[in-house]
């Protein structure tokens, strides 16, 4: 399983910034629907540990907080641009919450072998397939004061990642309104039901 913890985007703002990379030949925009901000990348993982990051998760306290989106960037190596993304206002209680979230990892006896890089905030808006690195940077001068309303989050959710034909989609398999450090949403228990499930796969008791 491919996982990573994330926070979601309004279904509104998301089909407002779809566009921005929608209109740029050779970049694989991202659907509104897969749009979302990673606190943590984890990587692959067995399901037996992905029930242990679910109930590390699941105790892990924080306080609401709003966000809005603010310009548009890129990461780029010095040949090529590879991801260009929307930004966020920065916000402090959403620095903490990652940090937490990385820190409860980080606590697991089977520690996973997780992205280590600083915390960037950013929304993916597309993948760069072969778009020319002017174009990319033309669109990032001409709608680089987009912003959007503020909202609010008051959840944060584990993802699986699946690769299609199409590019990554990404599933919520758990989610987690934390405040006061106990059980997440509900989803969880849906979510430990699919591991237990994968795990009499794997020891051959279900066909």
């Amino acid at each position: 399983m491919r996982l990573f913890v994330g926070v979601e985007i309004p279904a509104d703002i998301a089909a407002d910034l779809y566009p921005l990379a929608r209109g740029i030949k050779g970049l694989d925009a991202q659907t509104p629907e897969n749009m979302h901000i990673t606190l943590k990348f984890i990587g692959n993982v067995d399901p037996g540990l992905a029930v242990e990051i679910d109930q590390a998760l699941a105790k892990i306290a924080f306080e609401p907080f709003d966000l809005c989106v603010q310009g548009l960037n890129v990461f780029a190596s010095t040949r090529k641009i590879r991801i260009f993304w929307a930004g966020v206002k920065d916000q402090p209680l959403m620095r903490q919450l990652a940090a937490r979230v990385e820190n409860a990892l980080l606590a697991l006896e089977e520690c996973p072998d997780m992205d280590m890089r600083n915390f960037t905030p950013h929304i993916t808006l597309g993948r760069n397939r072969n778009a020319a690195r002017a174009t990319i940077e033309q669109a990032v001068a001409d709608h680089g004061d987009v912003s959007s309303r503020t909202f609010t989050i008051d959840r944060f959710c584990l993802y699986e990642s699946h690769s299609t034909a199409d590019g990554p989609e990404f599933r919520v398999v758990a989610a987690y309104d934390g405040t006061d450090g106990q059980n997440g949403t509900g989803d969880t228990q849906n979510f430990r039901d699919d591991q237990a499930f994968l795990e009499r796969e794997m020891l051959g008791e279900i066909e």
